[in-house]
């Protein structure tokens, strides 16, 4: 999870606080067994995760208006990049680029990632040329600031 996701699982999530709207499975239990055997990492930027033969590279993937904090991650040998929200094809794509889209986007060039296989939460897995077709035009231009801070698109190189 990000750093920014901390507080609110340890004080949202983990709590002794009743959930009193509608009870669930976690109002079952005191929140030091709801944790027992739960390792989570809370990372800034970007996590490597390796079990010496594979390796499993998550990043923070910003600017976001749908949530602050989300992150995707990205197996290099299999070339293939995981992420929730960002990229869905359970149903075709229309229209021009999402906001989110964009940041996705950016942030696959911006950490030089070669995905040949995008696997979305909501979904199914597609090639990056089917997310690249559904980033139109935009697909071949980056994004940049200009000396006045102001974001501006410009043919990548």
């Amino acid at each position: 999870m990000h750093m920014k996701n901390l507080e609110f699982m340890n004080n949202d999530v983990l709590t002794y606080n009743a959930r009193t709207v509608k009870p669930d499975i976690m109002s079952l239990w005191p929140p030091t067994e709801v944790a027992e055997g739960y390792n989570y990492e809370a990372i800034q930027e970007n996590f490597v995760i390796t079990d010496n033969s594979r390796i499993l590279r998550v990043y923070y993937v910003q600017p976001l208006r749908h949530v602050d904090g989300m992150l995707m991650a990205y197996l290099p040998t299999e070339r293939i990049a995981f992420e929730a929200d960002l990229f869905n094809t359970h149903e075709p794509h229309a229209g021009p680029p999402t906001p989110a889209m964009t940041s996705f986007m950016n942030q696959i060039r911006r950490m030089k990632l070669d995905v040949t296989t995008i696997a979305p939460v909501h979904g199914r897995p597609v090639p990056m040329s089917d997310f690249e077709k559904a980033m139109g035009a935009r697909a071949n231009l980056c994004q940049t600031v200009g000396a006045d801070g102001s974001v501006a698109w410009v043919p990548c190189k």
